[in-house]
């Protein structure tokens, strides 16, 4: 059975980091009344997800959704299930967005399954509070916080009736579980956009020209482009390339024209964002590696250290200990594709985790005898020492193969490139512009595996 502490921020509103783009000009006014799609409708095997759409009525903001998990019961042809309602209202002004959603998580079991003459339906009910707070950004997006809270849990009982045979069923109040803690999400509102050019670096509205969308398509072919050669470490030719950007965007103001119905632009992100985000990641990854050596060779010096005295029976903190560390750190690097780390070399293979040592001590739990086996202990030792001896060898290797590739990029004109080219965006007086979210939403996921 999925917990309510593991199930809290997947069910009242899953994270979307990334989602689409709306372009945001200064000045511009959204429609009165508009919905905004917050999170996809989802249908798997295992779960149902309503769509998440904020509607939007002049400062009025609201929505309500479903969500059910599934739980396919081994021991019969039945199901249970978590069901859970979530209603929303709030407020957006200023370009701040406030707001406050209910939910109340259900379990459900078949009829039978926790009595004799149990006719099926709920059988625990979580009640949470989630607190929404969020802040109009330069790119057109709110990006908002929910902080939800358990405020109250209540579970069936059930006993003999007074009269008669059968059995009452009655729901009763329970102590707050003080595992479910308050859990915090990030996530963005795309609002309504009157661009009529929207790409990953440029926006624009306002009167539109065929030969301003063409200039337009031009510049933001090269910054593409460029952003691509920097990536592949093709430095001379994306340096001619961001020559050409400035001499691109220098033209544009040509085509903008005058008057409340002018055209207007705005850039965002960098060319160098993907290759910097590359060096970041790289950089994250150097201190993670350093992370698994401390922890392996603790870990090999616990399994050397009982192997040399095997006096006494293994204790289940000594033997967890052993091996716990190691697979918390695996447990904290990113591997959705997203990241970008699952297909990186030095970094995959780090799944190779002694889980079978953790089973074969769960099972000797269960049998006295085991513990008490030196052999079979001497044996587990020897076989974990050799594990944590090659693992510490593979980590050198591959923090050595992250060094060298850290080492190429320092002493590449990347980082001087790239804030040149901040410094040149910045520095328009004709046209704003503002760092691409990608950057920060890659630092917030790093940041965000660490606790895992």
């Amino acid at each position: 059975m999925s917990s309510p502490s593991h199930r809290l921020t997947a069910l009242l509103l899953p994270p979307l980091i990334g989602i689409g783009l709306a372009g945001y000009v200064e000045g511009r006014a959204l429609p009165r009344s508009f919905s905004v799609e917050v999170v996809p409708a989802v249908h798997t095997q295992y779960q149902k997800q309503d769509a998440v759409v904020y509607h939007f009525d002049g400062e009025r903001v609201s929505a309500s959704w479903q969500r059910t998990d599934f739980i396919p019961k081994p021991d019969s042809k039945g199901t249970v299930k978590w069901v859970t309602a979530t209603r929303m209202e709030g407020t957006f002004r200023g370009g701040i967005l406030r707001g406050e959603q209910q939910s109340e998580s259900v379990y459900l079991r078949d009829p039978g399954d926790y009595g004799p003459d149990f006719p099926g339906g709920a059988v625990m009910r979580f009640f949470y509070r989630g607190v929404i707070e969020g802040r109009l950004q330069n790119d057109g997006r709110i990006k908002a916080r929910v902080t939800t809270t358990l405020t109250r849990q209540l579970g069936l009982n059930y006993g003999a009736k007074d009269h008669g045979e059968g059995t009452r069923y009655w729901w009763a109040e329970q102590p707050l579980n003080k595992h479910i803690t308050p859990a915090t999400l990030d996530y963005w509102v795309a609002l309504p956009s009157d661009a009529w050019f929207d790409s990953r670096y440029i926006l624009a509205s306002g009167a539109e020209t065929f030969r301003l969308r063409q200039a337009l398509e031009r510049l933001d072919r090269y910054l593409t482009e460029a952003g691509a050669n920097l990536l592949a470490g093709r430095y001379p030719l994306a340096r001619r390339q961001l020559e050409t950007v400035r001499a691109e965007v220098g033209d544009l103001r040509q085509h903008l024209g005058s008057g409340p119905g002018a055209s207007r632009i705005s850039f965002r992100g960098l060319a160098t964002d993907d290759a910097m985000i590359r060096r970041l990641r790289l950089r994250f990854m150097m201190e993670k590696w350093k992370e698994a050596y401390t922890i392996v060779n603790e870990a090999l010096g616990q399994v050397q250290k009982e192997l040399a005295d095997l006096r006494g029976i293994l204790s289940a903190n000594v033997f967890k200990s052993i091996i716990k560390n190691y697979i918390s750190w695996s447990g904290s690097i990113p591997t959705d594709v997203q990241s970008g780390i699952a297909g990186h070399s030095p970094v995959t293979s780090i799944a190779d985790l002694p889980r079978n040592f953790l089973g074969w001590y769960e099972e000797s739990q269960k049998d006295a005898n085991i513990l008490n086996d030196q052999f079979r202990k001497k044996r587990a030792l020897e076989e974990l020492e050799v594990f944590y001896e090659k693992k510490r060898g593979y980590i050198v290797d591959q923090r050595r193969e992250v060094a060298e590739l850290l080492k190429t990029l320092d002493q590449s004109p990347l980082v001087e490139l790239d804030s040149s080219l901040q410094r040149f965006f910045s520095g328009l007086g004709w046209a704003p512009w503002q760092p691409g979210s990608q950057r920060s939403e890659a630092i917030s996921g790093l940041r965000g595996t660490t606790g895992s």
